[in-house]
């Protein structure tokens, strides 16, 4: 009687397993109500990254998307419920990006590219407590207005104040970013790559075929017709 009740139990066991797995193994799509986000940035912080990374980018390390929990945490010697509402106000906040040093990257500093939805009054408090809560921690914190176009200069000067000089003391001054610059090309360049600003894709050196400017080279950014960007080329004699 005593092996007929062990099997009886065993079998109970084994059918509460196979119903378990089979459970499992019915997994709904509402499960997972996911879809993959085709770009990591908007169309206007594709532009900028572009840029900044011609303006710095050989110099530091840029991330997109940070969280602000991965880069500042509360101060230590807070009661726990005092450290968990710090936490909680920054941990569903991200930086736009963060510029760190390439070496050891340690982080140097955070940018926020601010366009027409910054004007906002929720956003505006957004940004004035990331600001307060920055510069607690000892972190730069960079608002820079989104635009059509940047000038390279501006941006390598203005970073050139903030990093570190082991950082910017290679920085080559460039002219200005738009689509209606000329780029000084020496005859004999140091390089053929150039990023494109607006979309950060390659740009080749083409030859004008038509047009006020027939047979000069220019430009032009190698996702065409995705991206219509060009630029003149200017030969420094």
């Amino acid at each position: 009687m005593t092996w007929i009740i062990i099997t009886l139990i065993v079998i109970a066991i084994i059918a509460v397993i196979i119903v378990k797995l089979l459970q499992n193994n019915n997994i709904s799509p509402n499960d997972f109500p996911y879809q993959k986000i085709d770009t990591l940035f908007s169309p206007a912080e594709r532009s900028f990254l572009g840029v900044l990374n011609q303006a710095i980018g050989k110099q530091v390390q840029i991330f997109g998307k940070v969280r602000v929990a991965d880069v500042i945490t509360p101060q230590k010697g807070r009661s726990r419920s005092d450290w968990q509402k710090a936490f909680n106000k920054i941990s569903g906040k991200h930086f736009d990006f963060l510029v760190c040093n390439k070496k050891d990257l340690s982080v140097l500093c955070a940018i926020e590219l601010d366009d027409k939805s910054h004007n906002s009054k929720k956003r505006q408090e957004r940004d004035a407590f990331l600001q307060g809560a920055s510069k607690s921690a000892g972190l730069s914190l960079i608002q820079i207005p989104a635009q059509a176009t940047y000038s390279i200069n501006e941006i390598q000067q203005l970073f050139a104040s903030i990093l570190p000089a082991e950082t910017t003391n290679h920085l080559e001054p460039e002219l200005e970013s738009t689509s209606t610059q000329e780029t000084p090309v020496s005859k004999t360049p140091e390089t053929e790559e150039q990023l494109c600003p607006k979309c950060s894709s390659n740009m080749v050196k083409k030859v004008a075929k038509k047009g006020k400017n027939v047979g000069n080279e220019f430009w032009a950014c190698r996702a065409f017709p995705k991206c219509r960007h060009t630029e003149a080329i200017k030969i420094v004699r």
